[in-house]
């Protein structure tokens, strides 16, 4: 007995090494006032490390609040400083400059102490400090890259009514808090108006999200200006600080810095800018030798990162792309071909997969070779979109923004699809498929057997054999680029079994987007090199089997 007494002894020890920080109780003056911060900084010190403010909650003080949210823990290997704030009494000013002055100062005292970088300084707070974020938020943006609220609201402002820049949030909440009630106080339509704020492009749902904590996570981010704004909401929580949420927050914040926050526009929104269509004659007759490729998917296929100046140029005019819907930014009609200038799937989606992969196929392949590519992609969607008996009660069910670009469809994407393939089939061959969804499926084990039920469907509308027409699965961002559903590849890699056409593409090493769903502009490139190879070494092995 004795023995495991030292045993667990040593453990403990152990375990408190492995916590390697220090603390320590700092004084600054604010205004001819002493106000007192607790601060956490790693063991080991180095230069221009990043901030984490930290503002508890009402009666209750930094000690109270950093024993519960635990960012100590993560200090010394993410290498940041944390300052908790105290409140001077038991409130903080949500309606004054009092606290935001404390805030501001803290920035400049880190700064002098520990030589922070200025560009990478965040704030969280619980309760009523996040009530104060809220207040505050229009005033210190020149100062804080990203917020973290949690389990509060400033209910009696509006934020996104006063900010001039674009913001960077993760709010955190329980549905059974007791406080701050979730239905109540409307925590979810408050953190969409920031996200509407910031004209956000893209929105996501994760359902069953697992970090520390298990809920509903929603993304809106924005092509526009970068923003990212998170709402994840828990089930297993209640109104209390939660160190199930601080490696999440910690993800968010550290990949923005200020100068990626970005002002928002003033005024009435200016007519979207013409871009290049790739106007070319129709073709008139089959060639045996265009071969044509169906893309379909969710936000990833459709295209989030933003198309740069050197996606626009030097496209090889034997790549082209069907409009499956009318794009006047680019005066491209439904059911014509154009060359294949970005964006590939609707007005305003960005740089896709197919952007690269019909590149590289035209570079690789013989001269006489040309190819199309016919994109019809939903940001968002669940893959019971493209499933024709179960879309009507989908779409019904569905929000407004994604009723919105079903309605580009006629409410019926797949049929779209195949109405389109079946005009392209006059002027080409249909040599694949190729699917990037599944972060509204994210881990769910039958997804392999509904995308089954609907590649299957697609061949028959189209008189299609599988052998001829393969389909090609991209991964999701891995877990090694911090993507949120990393769990799905494992899902993904299971579709040869379910598929026997089916191979699997890649995404190892493609960067992620900060809002740890999509892919930067070179991720996209990556990924679309990638579902090109896939597709090289399939075409080779068939000619060697003539």
């Amino acid at each position: 007995m004795q023995h495991k007494h030292v045993i667990l002894t040593i453990a403990w020890m152990v375990a408190l090494c492995a916590q390697a920080y220090q603390k320590e109780s700092i004084d600054i003056t604010v205004n001819g006032q002493q106000r007192n911060m607790v601060v956490f900084t790693p063991d080991n010190k180095t230069t221009d490390m990043p901030l984490m403010i930290v503002t508890h909650g009402m009666n209750q003080n930094p000690e109270y609040q950093y024993e519960h949210d635990q960012f100590f823990n993560l200090v010394d290997t993410a290498k940041f400083v944390a300052a908790y704030l105290r409140s001077d009494g038991n409130t903080w000013d949500i309606g004054g400059t009092k606290d935001q002055d404390f805030v501001l100062q803290t920035i400049d005292e880190m700064s002098t102490r520990y030589g922070i970088d200025r560009q990478r300084v965040y704030w969280s707070g619980f309760s009523m400090g996040s009530m104060l974020m809220y207040h505050c938020m229009d005033k210190v943006q020149d100062k804080i890259a990203a917020f973290a609220p949690t389990s509060g609201v400033q209910f009696t402002e509006q934020p996104w009514t006063r900010c001039k820049k674009a913001v960077n949030i993760i709010h955190c909440h329980a549905y059974a808090d007791d406080v701050f009630k979730y239905e109540q106080y409307k925590i979810h339509e408050y953190v969409e108006n920031m996200a509407k704020m910031n004209q956000f492009t893209t929105y996501i749902k994760l359902e069953n999200y697992t970090t520390g904590k298990t809920g509903d996570k929603e993304v809106w981010s924005s092509d526009k200006n970068g923003s990212v704004v998170e709402l994840f909401s828990y089930r297993d929580g209640g109104h209390c600080p939660d160190a199930g949420n601080a490696t999440e927050i910690w993800n968010f914040c550290k990949g923005f810095k200020l100068s990626d926050v970005k002002e928002l526009p003033k005024g009435e929104a200016k007519p979207a800018a013409k871009v290049e269509g790739g106007q070319m004659e129709q073709p008139t007759k089959f060639d045996p030798n265009f071969h044509i490729y169906l893309c379909l998917g969710q936000s990833n296929m459709e295209g989030n990162a933003r198309i740069e100046p050197q996606d626009r140029e030097n496209v090889n005019p034997r790549f082209r792309m069907m409009a499956a819907v009318d794009m006047p930014t680019s005066d491209r009609v439904k059911g014509q071909w154009y060359v294949a200038y970005p964006p590939l799937c609707r007005n305003h989606t960005g740089l896709t997969p197919a952007d690269y992969f019909g590149r590289t196929l035209v570079e690789r392949l013989p001269e006489k070779i040309k190819v199309g590519v016919i994109n019809v992609a939903v940001g968002g969607c669940s893959i019971d979109l493209f499933d024709e008996d179960k879309k009507d009660a989908y779409i019904a069910s569905s929000p407004n923004w994604l009723q919105d670009f079903c309605r580009d469809y006629d409410n019926d994407p797949y049929r779209v699809l195949i109405d389109m393939a079946k005009q392209a089939q006059k002027a080409g061959v249909i040599k694949g498929i190729l699917l990037h969804q599944g972060c509204t499926n994210n881990g769910q084990k039958d997804w392999p057997e509904r995308v089954s039920l609907i590649y299957t469907r697609i061949l028959t509308d189209l008189g299609l054999k599988a052998k001829d027409v393969p389909l090609l699965v991209g991964e999701l961002l891995t877990q090694e680029q911090g993507g949120a559903c990393w769990l799905h590849n494992s899902v993904i890699a299971t579709m040869p079994q379910v598929i026997p056409t089916s191979h699997v593409v890649s995404a190892a090493g493609c960067p992620g987007a900060r809002d740890h769903l999509h892919f930067t502009a070179e991720g996209y490139r990556m990924l679309g090199r990638n579902y090109a190879e896939v597709m090289l070494q399939l075409l080779d092995k068939k000619s060697k089997k003539k």
